[in-house]
């Protein structure tokens, strides 16, 4: 059975299945028979949100009682289960229990499996992307109905596998599969945590200055480039200027610009490759903060004219095309940089486009060059 299934006149005869031993009051069997559909379904639908929803509508002890069913199989799987009934290995099983168990008691008993939950979230907090092929952002969600918010590594982790969407050479792997889940991208908005995320100069740097400069700081961090935007639109720019004003126009470019000059460091906090990468990621830009970074440079161009503007735009650009890790460090931000000099305008920025028309290998960065220089 494919990881995602859409069966969904399956889901609805398997939820009607927990529903009908549920009220027969047979809680054993059930176990079993919600686990069969977790391991038939594929790792990505599980038990499916509907039954998901219909067994956390049980009562209260029911509830408990199954969860604590799974608990205890989750401990004693070897003894529990065998290939043969659910035609999956161990692992794979110990996964669904714990998802399956979490979910059932959120918003009731936080502490069951907690230990387990949180051994399983730490293990991302190292990742560059999350490739489990489960729900992992499940244990998540539990951690944080418990009132217990996971360290802002894990949601580093999480923010830069929903990022994966659009990166090229990861936009049809596991991790942008996860990325495009729409439970993770609901978890997403209700996880709290800094801004960006840490583990890069820059960031770190960006994170510890807004932190003094207060809520214009942040919100002017969080006013990040949209994903798929090439360029600001009117009302982008509309906000951008009011937070700029809010900010200080003349100390966000100081700021920025100390930013910029940090971009083109590796990452502080060394991040777990995967074997199907073939660059370095610690010498790439965080996903994730690579559209604060794009937001950034834009919004550079909306400030008076200063003389050390263009020389930092320029060096964001630079910093972007580094290629050392077998890999341009960010296309997206070296044509973030591009645009802001364009809408710069003037002598000094046409001069650097030339040069660096002249210096870029990589075509479409090449392009946008060529475009912004018959503009002017």
């Amino acid at each position: 059975m494919s990881r995602w299934m859409h069966n969904t006149q399956l889901l609805a005869e398997q939820a009607a299945q927990y529903r009908a031993l549920a009220e027969r009051g047979d809680l054993r069997e059930l176990s079993r028979v919600v686990m069969r559909a977790a391991c038939h379904n594929g790792s990505m639908t599980g038990v499916g949100s509907e039954g998901m929803k219909l067994l956390r509508a049980l009562p209260d002890d029911q509830r408990h009682e199954l969860a604590g069913i799974w608990a205890r199989w989750y401990a004693h799987v070897e003894g529990d289960w065998t290939a043969e009934e659910f035609r999956r290995d161990l692992g794979y099983l110990r996964a669904e229990l714990l998802l399956v168990a979490s979910g059932v008691v959120r918003d009731l008993d936080g502490d069951l499996l907690a230990a387990e939950r949180q051994e399983q979230l730490a293990a991302l907090s190292s990742q560059y992307v999350i490739w489990s092929s489960h729900r992992i952002w499940e244990l998540a969600d539990a951690e944080l109905a418990a009132g217990r918010v996971p360290q802002p590594a894990i949601l580093a982790a999480f923010r830069r596998t929903a990022a994966a969407t659009t990166l090229p050479g990861l936009r049809r792997t596991a991790a942008a599969a996860n990325g495009r889940e729409p439970g993770l991208r609901d978890l997403l908005t209700r996880f709290p945590g800094p801004v960006l995320n840490p583990g890069e100069p820059w960031a770190d740097q960006a994170l510890q200055e807004a932190a003094i400069g207060g809520e214009p700081w942040q919100r002017l961090l969080a006013h990040a480039a949209p994903a798929t935007a090439g360029a600001p639109s009117a009302t982008w720019e509309r906000s951008a200027l009011a937070l700029l004003e809010a900010a200080g126009p003349e100390a966000v470019r100081r700021g920025v610009l100390r930013w910029f000059g940090l971009a083109g460091l590796d990452r502080t906090v060394p991040l777990l490759s995967h074997p199907h990468l073939s660059y370095d990621v610690n010498r790439c830009h965080d996903p994730y903060n690579t559209h604060v970074l794009r937001g950034l440079a834009w919004s550079l161009s909306l400030l008076p004219p200063h003389p050390d503007t263009v020389p930092a735009l320029v060096g964001l650009v630079e910093a972007a095309l580094d290629n050392r890790s077998g890999h341009l460090r960010s296309p997206q931000v070296a044509e973030a940089g591009i645009v802001a000099l364009t809408r710069i305008g003037g002598q000094a920025a046409r001069a650097e486009l030339e040069t660096l028309s002249r210096q870029v290998e990589h075509q479409g960065i090449s392009r946008r060059i060529d475009k912004a220089l018959a503009a002017q």
